[in-house]
């Protein structure tokens, strides 16, 4: 079912916490923000060369991201989250109504198209390939959206660029050269103005996977967190 908004997130974290994140960010953070009102599922991704890493959330709608309960996640944090903020680098967020969509199941490799311009001026360029792509087969899904601009900083973050008004297109398969290799035509169509990223799926979780699915907030992992910070 095509999410009617999502959310999609992009960060690195410093390499002496990086064992820490992976755990923090599966274990606690996706599953605290996943439990939000308006918040479906969510999707981890890491890049197939280097260090960065990309999130995606699917939501009922960008209202999600206006709650009482998301506001308090962002701004009474948990110990463990409030100790691994400083490690994030290069952080970036974008929030996006969908505008066009297609799925089979999850496929383990997704490469993504991030384009300055409006979603309904860009989509028309690559829609052709895209739906032939799907039409033979060679995806398991893509998703686009695209932000106006004026959606504003996040407060967690407040150094992180603002949303510009740009668009995001994502292209789910199998294996990470084949997504590649059809992002490649796409680029080229867009004339250079994409930034093209590839990413392995690490996890997948959806609200009714949710240690308690009915809870606004998910309760902190202090066990896992006391264990690292022995450790550490």
């Amino acid at each position: 079912m095509t999410p009617p908004a999502f959310l999609a997130l992009w960060n690195g974290v410093l390499p002496e916490r990086a064992a820490e994140y992976e755990t923090w960010h599966a274990m606690e953070h996706m599953p605290e923000r996943l439990g939000a009102p308006g918040f479906r599922a969510a999707k981890r991704y890491r890049a197939e060369e280097g260090a960065e890493y990309f999130t995606l959330y699917e939501l009922d709608g960008l209202e999600a991201l206006s709650t009482a309960d998301y506001a308090a996640l962002m701004d009474a944090p948990t110990a463990w989250s409030a100790s691994m903020r400083p490690a994030f680098t290069g952080f970036s967020r974008l929030p996006c109504p969908s505008f066009q969509a297609r799925r089979f199941g999850d496929g383990g490799a997704m490469a993504s198209l991030r384009v300055p311009g409006a979603i309904d001026s860009v989509w028309p360029r690559v829609s052709g390939l895209i739906e032939e792509y799907w039409a033979r087969g060679l995806l398991t899904g893509f998703l686009a959206g695209g932000t106006s601009g004026n959606e504003g900083g996040y407060r967690v973050f407040p150094n992180a660029p603002a949303p510009r008004q740009e668009c995001l297109i994502m292209l789910e398969g199998t294996e990470p050269g084949r997504v590649a290799a059809l992002a490649s035509p796409l680029a080229d169509l867009l004339e250079g103005t994409a930034q093209v990223g590839l990413w392995r799926l690490l996890q997948r979780l959806e609200r009714a996977g949710l240690r308690a699915p009915e809870a606004a907030r998910q309760a902190p992992r202090e066990d896992l967190r006391r264990l690292w910070a022995k450790d550490g």
